[in-house]
């Protein structure tokens, strides 16, 4: 929060923001809306769960894992961290998820999408599954995506970073990372993605990907049409949005089906 002036944050426009573009690309996401009280602008947040059913969060998931926990180092842990090994493996092998589909690739496009909004703290305890009353499972909804689009920042900081390409560049996607971590080191998920050593991050980027492009310009109508933010936090939001897209997301997605292609035309020649 250094060198910000702010009555408060611009979390509540931060979060239907980014719960609007989730929406926006297909994926389930909770209701919100914009609205104001007592002179501020807030966000309501429709409650998801139905009577009887229970919102079980992967933090608490992740602590009943009955093997030990090794980290992306080897070392032995108590299972409460962010370790990128650890998360994966408890949603590969814990026995509360076997029955329930595509959790694995539900957890990468999270990763992607709040990687395009700029969200870096989709920790432990903000995504998980439902348990209903007649002890069904299945995922729940996307929420808590308030933390998005650099949420603590003030007109001034964002027209800053505007007029400077360098700055803007570390900004979108070069000096960036996310809560989660590897070998003891915050990740930055950009340079993940591109090193492409994820098999379900690549699903979910061939998923997104199109996704991203065919609706960017729905997206940028979304936020020029909300009237309680300035023009420089929609032109920061937009082009923020637009570089990750073009320097991180499509080069990586346009490899991906180039590297698909040769496979198949490899398969081809052999039949």
């Amino acid at each position: 929060m250094k060198n910000i002036n702010l009555s408060y944050s611009n979390s509540p426009i931060c979060e239907y923001i980014g719960s609007k573009i989730y929406e926006i690309v297909g994926m389930d996401v909770h209701e919100t809306v914009l609205g104001t009280r007592n002179g501020k602008t807030v966000v309501a947040c429709k409650d998801f769960l139905d009577v009887g059913d229970c919102l079980y969060e992967f933090d608490k998931i992740k602590v009943t894992f009955e093997p030990h926990f090794l980290d992306s180092n080897g070392n032995e842990t108590n299972g409460v961290g962010v370790d990128l090994y650890e998360i994966l493996m408890t949603i590969k092998d814990h026995p509360i998820f076997a029955d329930i589909a595509d959790v694995e690739l539900h957890f990468w496009k999270m990763f992607v999408m709040d990687a395009w909004i700029g969200n870096p703290d989709r920790n432990n305890s903000n995504w998980g599954i439902i348990i209903k009353a007649d002890g069904t499972k299945q995922l729940a909804p996307v929420y808590d995506n308030g933390n998005c689009l650099n949420c603590k920042w003030d007109d001034a900081k964002m027209d800053w970073v505007i007029s400077d390409a360098r700055a803007f560049k570390a900004e979108a996607f070069m000096g960036r990372r996310c809560i989660f971590e590897l070998n003891e080191k915050k990740v930055n998920p950009y340079q993940l993605i591109e090193k492409r050593e994820y098999d379900k991050c690549d699903e979910a980027l061939e998923i997104l990907v199109p996704e991203m492009y065919m609706k960017h310009g729905e997206i940028q109508e979304m936020i020029d049409s909300i009237p309680v933010i300035s023009h420089t936090q929609k032109k920061f939001y937009k082009e923020m949005l637009q570089m990750r897209l073009n320097k991180v997301f499509f080069p990586v997605y346009q490899e991906i089906m180039e590297e698909r292609s040769r496979n198949h035309n490899r398969g081809g020649m052999y039949r």
